[in-house]
């Protein structure tokens, strides 16, 4: 579903996942991508060692980390960073592609979906959920209902390719309008005088 292109590289999520078993962990990067939009939505930001510590604790990788595993892993924190600001709306979420069953699929925006809200809630940003508005707290309900999808419900949804990607693009759009919430939009670039 998404390309990481930052820095010039580019790997899918079946790449991304490849790499995290080579480094021995056993996170997927739907999980590592969803606590960074979480983290991000909350309006913090991280240094780039400090987001590569956090990232790799949580993956807590068995083999060497080498420095092209370095510049992908904080590829990933501004491919997420620079989509959330874009004003086109190019925000993704990164999960595996349409080949992919659609069990393991919908399992995956799950995944990404609890470790969204945990990063989320984690950041301290808000304290008491009366605190947030209550366009916030639909939204968080919403996602909290995701994320909780069982083996049940996910045989349900199979063969529903549609639902899917309703479902899909419902945590897509939720992500941005916490993001929005959160976050001041970047300062806009003065255009340039026209001289007639």
């Amino acid at each position: 579903m998404t390309n990481l292109t930052q820095t010039g590289i580019a790997l899918s999520y079946d790449d991304l996942a490849a790499l995290f078993v080579k480094l021995g962990s056993s996170l997927a990067p739907n999980y590592l991508h969803g606590s960074i939009c979480g983290v991000l939505a909350a309006g913090k930001r991280m240094a780039q060692d400090d987001w590569l510590d956090w990232a790799l604790d949580q993956m807590a990788p068995t083999q060497e980390v080498e420095e092209t595993h370095v510049t992908i892993l904080q590829g990933l924190y501004f491919k997420a960073l620079t989509e959330f600001e874009d004003p086109g709306l190019s925000f993704s979420l990164l999960l595996p592609d349409e080949d992919t069953p659609m069990l393991d699929r919908l399992f995956a925006l799950s995944e990404w979906t609890g470790s969204f809200l945990g990063a989320f809630g984690a950041a301290g940003t808000v304290q008491e959920t009366s605190d947030m508005p209550a366009t916030i707290q639909e939204i968080l309900e919403d996602l909290a209902e995701i994320a909780q999808v069982d083996a049940q419900s996910g045989e349900e949804l199979e063969n529903a390719e549609e639902d899917y990607l309703a479902i899909a693009e419902h945590v897509k759009v939720s992500a941005i309008t916490v993001y929005l919430e959160y976050n001041e939009p970047p300062a806009a670039e003065n255009p340039e005088t026209v001289v007639h």
